[in-house]
Order: C-alpha cells, then structure tokens, then sequence
C-alpha cells in the first residue's frame, strides 16, 4: 500500500482499507445499538456518517447483533408509495435472508395503506423470522424529502419505537437514521407529531490527537510529520473529508523543503501543494475561511 493510498477521500472507509479515525461517536452509537436505542446521525455531508455506519454493523455483527443497511438513494426518484415501500421491505429480506415469500404477503394485504403494512412486516415477518437484534441503518434520509408520500415512513418508524411498551419482541428492533436532514424535516405535515424519538450522536471534526494517525502516511520524520498535519488540520478545521484530502496532496508531494519550516513558510507550501487538485480549493477555503 503506497502512502497517499491510506488516505481515504470520498466513499466509505472499510475494512481493512485506508485509516479509519475513531471518535467519540463510534463509542456512543454502538452503545446505543447495543442497548437496542433508536438514535440518528443528521449532520453535513462527508463528515464520516457512511463510514461510521459501517463500522459499527461489523462490530455489532462480531457480537450477534444482525444488521441492514438501507441507502434510500438507491431507491430511485420516479417512484410509486407502493414500489417504495416494498423494495424497502425486499431489502430487509435479501441482506437478512429470511424464507418468507414477502411479495405475495405484501399483496395479500393490499386493503392495508403501505406503511400501515411496513409495520406489521416488522412484527409480523421480520421479527418472526429472525431470532437475533436487529438494527436498521436508513441511509440518506434526505432523499425522502423529494417525495410527497414518506412522512407516513417516518410515523411508522415512531410507532415502532412506541409501540415497545405494549409489544416486547419490538424491542429486538432498532433504527439508526442518517443524512444531512434535521429530525423537524423527517415529518412535515404541521398536523402530525414531530420525530421526536431516538438519540442524536454528533460527529466533530478531527481533533490532533485523533487524526494523529494520518501522520504515519506523510512520509516524514516523526516529529516532521505531526508538524505537517498540524498545519493541515489548521487549514481544514479537522473537517474529516478535507483532511484526508489534504493529506494524501501532501503525500503524493513530497517533504517540503527546508524554507518551508518558517512561520509562514508550512502555510505557502501547503497552498502550492492543494493547487494540484483545483476542485477542492474552492471547498477547502470556505471551510477554513481562506487562511
């Protein structure tokens, strides 16, 4: 693996592939997936959310704990209440790989309104065929929000989680929602009851000391190293996506030269070097308001 190759920029980290930077988020969603909480990771776009999804799934699964990923941008725009939530539900069927027929037990309640259906497939198929917890990642939430039929979705997903007090076997069923969407945008109709259930977990930007990893794939000295990516994480705030851009930049560059480890000398160079890839200037000088 080269240098610049342990950085990951864009996509997910996964196993066994690239620097993966721990956080205060990875201890408290698994927690909470553990504890079999509803929680939900809403906050801007490549900040690690797909990543730490992941990486929780695997630990959860090391532990018995079966998991679905559900990425809602797959499932297309132009699109019917009733093909959407069915593929919702022939999703939950093929990563858990239970017997039952779902199409034709979806059809034979078709005096039922689709989410009204959903539900009664988590307790009625789901549950009943899986034995184990389960924690449903929903991935991209804030593609729902081009569709005028998913407040329903987000009603079911509540009743779910309320329902536990009269239904025990709902507590083996979890949600995690995720995306760049607040919980006030999941159910827009003024007349229903907010989504108001579930935990945020925050995910901060990189600290030093939790992006001190990145260090050991500048090619440098120590010491040379966690100088380096200091100026980095000045320059990006620590914003994960921008860091591990900036990184690799600084990998595939080479070591500055000697004139370079004055007072100003790390910030000219690290210009020269991000004007190699034009099209993440622009995002990289708003975010660190152009230092």
């Amino acid at each position: 693996m080269t240098r610049a190759s342990i950085y990951t920029v864009g996509g997910t980290v996964q196993a066994g592939s690239g620097i993966y930077i721990p956080r205060q988020a990875d201890e408290e969603l698994l927690k909470l997936c553990r504890e079999g909480a509803f929680a939900y990771i809403l906050t801007a776009r490549q900040m690690g959310k797909s990543s730490l999804m992941v990486r929780t799934a695997e630990q959860l699964a090391k532990e018995g704990i079966r998991s679905v990923i559900v990425d809602l941008q797959n499932s297309g725009g132009q699109i019917t209440p009733e093909q959407w939530y069915l593929n919702f539900a022939m999703r939950l069927k093929r990563q858990l790989r239970f017997k039952a027929d779902v199409l034709a037990w979806w059809r034979e309640r078709r005096h039922l309104s689709v989410s009204q259906r959903l539900t009664l497939f988590f307790e009625e198929v789901l549950l009943a065929e899986v034995e184990e917890r389960v924690v449903v990642f929903v991935d991209e939430i804030d593609s729902t929000l081009s569709l005028d039929f998913t407040d329903d979705f987000f009603t079911a997903i509540r009743y779910l989680y309320v329902a536990r007090a009269q239904n025990l076997v709902l507590k083996r069923l979890s949600f995690v929602l995720i995306g760049v969407a607040t919980p006030s945008d999941l159910i827009r109709d003024p007349w229903r009851t907010p989504f108001n259930v579930g935990q945020r977990v925050d995910l901060t930007d990189f600290s030093f000391e939790e992006a001190l990893p990145l260090a050991a794939g500048l090619g440098l000295a120590e010491t040379e190293a966690k100088r380096v990516l200091d100026w980095v994480l000045k320059w990006t705030n620590g914003h994960p996506y921008l860091t591990q851009r900036l990184c690799r930049v600084v990998a595939e560059a080479g070591p500055p030269g000697p004139q370079c480890w004055g007072e100003n000398g790390g910030r000219v160079w690290l210009i020269a070097q991000f004007q190699v890839e034009r099209e993440a200037w622009y995002p990289l000088a708003a975010r660190s308001g152009g230092r």
